[in-house]
């Protein structure tokens, strides 16, 4: 790459994409047009670099024609046997020529048939603001140089006089209301955009994730006072989608009262103008309010409210209508049990293998109750029980299903019960109703991270005859999306449940079950300052935790599992740690390579040969899901044409190299590249669920850590835990009540108050 010394440059250009803008300005791509000829030059890439100093980033807009005056650079750029030149500005001064249009340019391009965006480009060059009248007077002659066909020109005016509305389209271009953004307010509210928007602007919070963005619309464009009802309103919406991030499903005034100030500023938010906007946002639908048991008032999303209503009412049909088929077919549960007591001593070679009390009482009272809990710590033989429920369950002759949130858990569940596992999304999507049945019987395990969307979707499928378990233990990582179910369940007095406390993972002797008990109830555990203890952990600055992870790492690379509480945190996070082990491990072996599908090069992945690997999606035909650990034992010299179907049906795809995951030999494609990650460290929560004989945890404080998060992390270890970093912040996790039983929902009351 070469570059020559800059020199003045007056162009007149066309913006095609905007690379990044920020409060310092923008850089965008674009091209030279000359308005005279109507001639776009491609040929030649333009970067133009916008200081805020000159304009405000927000008024460049993507299909702009812009006067640019500034210090120019050719450079060029070798793409192997072929170079791409583009020109760099570091802009001076610049105006705009003629409005972008592009709400119209899109929606030809997306609509018309025969028309992609360059020449609903030209059209609009061609004739600006006059395309409008052009096109609601369907006015051939004047779109024929451009497009010849009149086949073509009549679906262009059908289509338009059919779905076209200039008037909103002009609307929405003269409110600056980003191509984006404007697209899917106009897909939503179609000939009402207008008065919609006029009647409230922040509407647009619906379809845009940036107060500030819709924010700036709102005041420049609509000219809302900055007191204005609608604008508290909405930013009272705002604050509760943002504690809805935090996991809380509502919140009261007083919760949201520091946000809201923070988003209207300079306007200063009082509790009373709060409550005139909490009026007006109840009148447009945008609250639900409803009076908790201590009397405070709480504001819920119309979404989070309806769905926690309709999964307490679901949970109430369970206990309202007895299962009476059961008592026609009686089961003899201890028989059951016997057998399969049996059956285990000779599968285990154990002669002396038994079910404790606990893990029976759980088989009855789940096979007794339509809706139960099985909780406990980990080890405590929760999966044992699930195989002898299911020899019990199995008696009924109805359609049986086990299912968890993620790929890697249901692996687990289809490898420990010899019974098929599905995801709750491979089960939405793809198991009819007919095949679920009047009364089918659902396990969830690993029941503490299901949140309250899933579950949501899961009621809405399930039919009013289900017989639901929830398996899981609340100690361990918390939902990631808003809500709570199995934490406010266990909370409820008369919830059928079993708790196991006995440890069976472990031999009774080792120090990690007693650890993590510890842990699970808030007491400081054993930990040991010998590396060659069980449950260890080794104090060190910032600066030294991955050093000092690495060289642990090094003693036993094959049994270890590095588990971080975050991916990006450049001193304990999951990246900087495969990062430094990628180079430090694999770097030098063979380079996986793929086909750019933009440019047709050949690219470096990032990964060689050697590289443990973490396959991040479901594939359900290759046998991989979401949260598979494997490596990466070859790489081809070019890619190879393989068929993963049959004769009769061949499914040939392109393979890069081959990998092992959890001990099964599969290609990896090209497609595969997106969807896998290194893995010598991976986040606790791609490893709930999982055991490693050696486990490592980078400690540093951070707002996800916390006490389930040392738990879950110490209960993965089955002979070592090693926990290096920030010792105080690991005593404040343990001793502080997990974060997740301060969430604030509406389930549980909902439950106790039939409300």
């Amino acid at each position: 790459m070469n570059a020559p010394s800059p020199k003045l440059l007056n162009a007149t250009v066309r913006i095609t994409r905007m690379r990044s803008k920020s409060r310092h300005g923008c850089i965008a791509f674009g091209h030279r047009v000359d308005l005279a000829t109507g001639l776009n030059d491609r040929a030649t890439a333009l970067v133009i670099s916008v200081p805020s100093t000159i304009t405000e980033p927000g008024n460049i807009s993507v299909g702009g024609i812009y006067e640019v005056y500034g210090e120019a650079r050719s450079i060029q750029h070798a793409h192997g046997s072929h170079t791409v030149t583009e020109t760099q500005i570091e802009v001076q001064d610049i105006y705009l020529v003629r409005p972008s249009g592009s709400q119209v340019i899109q929606w030809i391009a997306d609509h018309v048939t025969g028309i992609r965006e360059v020449k609903a480009t030209k059209l609009w060059d061609a004739h600006g603001e006059w395309l409008y009248d052009v096109l609601d007077g369907r006015d051939h002659d004047a779109v024929q140089s451009i497009l010849p066909s009149e086949h073509v020109r009549t679906g262009l005016f059908e289509k338009w006089a059919e779905d076209g509305d200039s008037k909103t389209l002009r609307f929405v271009q003269d409110r600056d209301i980003p191509l984006d953004l404007a697209r899917k307010v106009i897909k939503f509210h179609k000939k009402n955009t207008i008065a919609a928007l006029i009647d409230d602007p922040y509407r647009l919070l619906s379809f845009e994730g940036s107060w500030k963005r819709v924010d700036g619309i709102a005041r420049a464009k609509f000219d809302v006072a900055l007191d204005d009802s609608r604008r508290l309103a909405a930013a009272l919406e705002e604050a509760l989608y943002r504690v809805a991030d935090k996991g809380h499903t509502c919140a009261t005034l007083k919760d949201l009262l520091g946000t809201v100030s923070r988003l209207v500023n300079p306007y200063s938010a009082h509790e009373t103008a709060l409550s005139k906007a909490l009026l007006q946002g109840k009148t447009a639908g945008q609250f639900v309010t409803r009076l908790a048991a201590n009397g405070d008032l709480l504001l819920h999303a119309p979404g989070a409210f309806l769905m926690e209503r309709q999964c307490a009412e679901f949970i109430h049909e369970l206990f309202r209508n007895p299962d009476t088929q059961r008592q026609l077919f009686p089961t003899d549960i201890d028989a059951v049990i016997g057998d399969f007591e049996r059956e285990e001593r000779m599968h285990l070679g154990i002669p002396d293998f038994a079910l404790n009390d606990a893990q029976k009482a759980a088989i009855k009272i789940s096979f007794e109750n339509r809706f139960s809990i099985i909780t406990g710590g980990a080890g405590v033989g929760k999966t044992t029980v699930l195989k002898a429920l299911y020899r019990v369950l199995d008696t009924l002759g109805r359609p049986c299903f086990q299912m968890a949130l993620s790929g890697r858990a249901t692996a687990r569940m289809t490898e420990a019960t010899h019974r098929d596992a599905i995801t709750i999304a491979g089960f939405l999507r793809r198991v009819s109703d007919e095949d679920v049945g009047p009364a089918p019987i659902i396990v969830i395990d690993e029941a503490s991270m299901l949140d309250l969307v899933s579950f949501h979707r899961l009621v809405c499928k399930l039919p009013a005859g289900t017989h639901l378990i929830l398996v899981g233990d609340p100690y361990q990582l918390p939902p990631i999306g808003a809500g709570l179910v199995l934490h406010v369940l266990c909370e409820l007095p008369g919830i059928p449940m079993t708790q196991l406390t006995e440890v069976k993972r472990q031999a009774k002797e080792s120090a990690i079950p007693a650890a993590a008990k510890a842990i699970r109830e808030g007491r400081w555990p054993a930990f040991s300052a010998d590396a060659a203890g069980e449950v260890v952990i080794i104090p060190c600055s910032d600066e030294q935790i991955i050093p000092t992870v690495l060289k642990f790492y090094e003693q036993d690379r094959d049994s270890t599992q590095i588990l971080a509480a975050t991916r990006s945190c450049p001193f304990a996070g999951v990246e900087a740690i495969n990062r430094i082990c990628h180079v430090r491990y694999a770097g030098h072996g063979r380079h996986l390579m793929a086909i750019n599908p933009e440019t047709g090069d050949v690219e470096a992945t990032g990964f060689c040969e050697g590289d443990l690997l973490l396959y991040t999606a479901n594939s359900w035909q290759r046998n991989l899901q979401n949260g598979s650990l494997g490596k990466l034992i070859e790489v081809f010299d070019k890619p190879q044409n393989i068929n993963l179907g049959d004769d009769e049906s061949p499914d040939i795809r392109i393979a890069l190299g081959r990998a092992i995951y959890e001990g099964v030999e599969h290609y990896v494609l090209d497609s595969d590249v997106d969807v896998i990650q290194h893995a010598y460290a991976i986040t606790v929560h791609k490893g709930q669920g999982s055991q490693f004989r050696r486990v490592i945890v980078p400690i540093r404080k951070s707002r996800v850590l916390d006490r389930t998060f040392i738990y879950t992390a110490t209960s993965r270890a089955e002979v070592q835990v090693i926990l290096v970093g920030d010792i105080d912040a690991v005593k404040q996790a343990v001793a502080l009540p997990p974060k997740a039983f301060g969430r604030q929902v509406g389930l549980g009351e909902m439950l106790i108050t039939g409300k």
